[in-house]
């Protein structure tokens, strides 16, 4: 058995070497032909019209094929080359659009950063005269102190003589909105203050009607000269509704002397609501009021020389004139 498998082997490594043989020499053949006609002569005749001085020269044909290729080669690289040119051409001029389209954005933007500054330039008063007048402090230069919250970076001041200035003017926009934010949001916080202490305290008109006598010295209307009015006094027809300005609690409600029928109510912040000459009461003492609940009717009780509601405010034991508390009316 092993001997006829080292046969088979023999046989195999035999024929492949005689394969070898026949291939290497048949490409030795095409070779050599390939190389014989390569280096055939080929004669070039140049005959001038006057059949003179014939010029000839003996060139090959591996010669021949040589400056074909090269005549190729050049070609080539020649329509490369200009296909390259045209193309470049064509970037060029469509790099050139794009930077014609880009300065006059430039210049749009240079103009609307030119407008935005002035537009800010023109709400700084404005911005200073809110802040002044919620936080009630003149010194409003502090207003725009950023206190090195936003910053010049080391790159821009590096930059400074080659940056458009319009970057550096965004840059001090980007501050002034910014010390802007922190004021408004100042305003806002005082503004929430304010609306809750104005929801406590008296700040509505108390009837419909008109003022017949206002706050301060008067001349009686009883005829006996001239007497302090603690009080405005709104007239209305008999029945008109009379509501309260502000909530509390009732700590009077009935019959006053002079006041006639009288409603007193106590408030936030020290405040006191006086409601005089009421034809009808619907509250009592001790009751809980809302802001414009219906407490009473205007009538002409007391001493009283028409229908009216005598209406009094008192922070502490101390009158104050209603008017600035009824800006509502006017």
């Amino acid at each position: 058995m092993r001997f006829r498998i080292r046969q088979y082997n023999n046989r195999i490594q035999k024929n492949i070497s005689e394969k070898k043989f026949f291939i290497k020499k048949r490409y030795n053949k095409l070779w050599d032909a390939f190389l014989e006609k390569g280096h055939e002569k080929m004669t070039i005749m140049l005959i001038p019209h006057n059949e003179k001085n014939i010029f000839n020269f003996h060139i090959s044909k591996f010669t021949i094929l040589f400056f074909v290729f090269l005549f190729m080669i050049v070609v080539g690289t020649s329509s490369y080359a200009v296909i390259k040119n045209a193309s470049i051409n064509s970037k060029k001029e469509e790099l050139l659009a794009n930077y014609k389209d880009i300065r006059s954005n430039l210049i749009r933007f240079e103009m609307m950063t030119k407008n935005t500054a002035k537009l800010v330039d023109k709400m700084k008063p404005f911005i200073e005269d809110v802040y002044e007048i919620t936080k009630g402090d003149n010194d409003v230069d502090k207003i725009w102190e950023s206190n090195g919250e936003i910053s010049e970076s080391d790159d821009l001041k590096d930059y400074r003589n080659i940056l458009p200035d319009e970057i550096f003017t965004l840059r001090e926009l980007q501050k002034e909105l910014v010390c802007t934010t922190k004021t408004i949001k100042t305003v806002k916080n005082f503004i929430s203050v304010r609306s809750k202490v104005y929801n406590d305290i008296p700040s509505i008109v108390p009837n419909r009607g008109h003022v017949t006598s206002l706050y301060g010295w008067r001349r009686s209307p009883f005829g006996f000269g001239r007497d302090f009015h603690a009080g405005i006094d709104i007239a209305a027809a008999p029945r008109t509704e009379i509501r309260a300005t502000a909530p509390g609690t009732v700590l009077t409600s009935g019959w006053a002397g002079g006041y006639g029928f009288l409603i007193r109510i106590q408030h936030k912040y020290g405040y006191q609501t006086m409601y005089g000459h009421c034809e009808k009461l619907f509250v009592k003492a001790g009751d809980q009021v809302k802001k414009n609940q219906l407490i009473g009717y205007v009538g002409q009780t007391g001493s009283a020389t028409g229908n009216h509601c005598h209406y009094e405010i008192r922070l502490g034991n101390t009158s104050i004139n209603p008017y600035p508390y009824m800006s509502r009316l006017w």
